[in-house]
């Protein structure tokens, strides 16, 4: 008798357990969007609106041009990945990235314009690096969990993740950042949304 309540007790553990997971990975981030009441500027000066955007596959960076750690070695891989696109014909068209600053204070536009020409990225269609005030930040951040904190120090601590959206800005993956960012399952991800 005691054995079988050991082992009801114990599946039920593991059925919480394997909830629990599935809660964390899969419906959690089901429903995330992009808001649409944002304005920010663009590396260049113009005025971004995330109302009536054209249906693209995004993929959201969060960045900051200080950070010594995951943010440059994402941006680099995003760049091989935007050759890739560019190659395919999609990229502008069909996929577009956002580079969103987490440190609007420090990261002028010229501060932006640096870290970009640093990568080899110009201001194109397809590739927008934003900026705004630090309330439009922390708004546009909130719906993807994306946390971040300037300690007082020159490092800003965040989350490190980048965020796959489809053509209704909806999130549907999320990619770790840095030496984690696999550029190939990104890319296979992204053109099996596009085709």
């Amino acid at each position: 008798m005691k054995k079988k309540y050991y082992v009801f007790f114990a599946s039920f553990i593991a059925i919480g357990i394997g909830l629990g997971i599935l809660y964390l990975e899969f419906w959690r981030d089901a429903g995330v969007k992009l808001p649409e009441d944002i304005t920010m500027e663009t590396a260049s000066g113009e005025s971004f609106a995330f109302t009536n955007m054209e249906p693209k596959v995004r993929l959201v960076e969060f960045f900051y041009t200080k950070c010594p750690s995951v943010c440059p070695i994402t941006t680099q891989r995003m760049m091989h990945l935007r050759d890739l696109f560019k190659e395919e014909e999609v990229f502008g068209d069909k996929v577009e990235f956002l580079s969103i600053t987490i440190d609007p204070e420090v990261d002028t536009l010229e501060e932006i314009e640096e870290y970009m020409n640093r990568y080899g990225i110009v201001d194109e269609q397809g590739w927008v690096f934003l900026r705004g005030d630090m309330a439009a930040t922390e708004k546009l951040a909130e719906p993807f969990r994306f946390q971040f904190k300037d300690n007082g120090t020159d490092f800003i601590v965040h989350t490190s993740y980048t965020y796959l959206l489809n053509e209704k800005n909806e999130l549907i993956e999320k990619f770790p950042m840095g030496k984690a960012f696999d550029k190939e399952r990104v890319h296979d991800r992204i053109m099996r949304l596009i085709d």
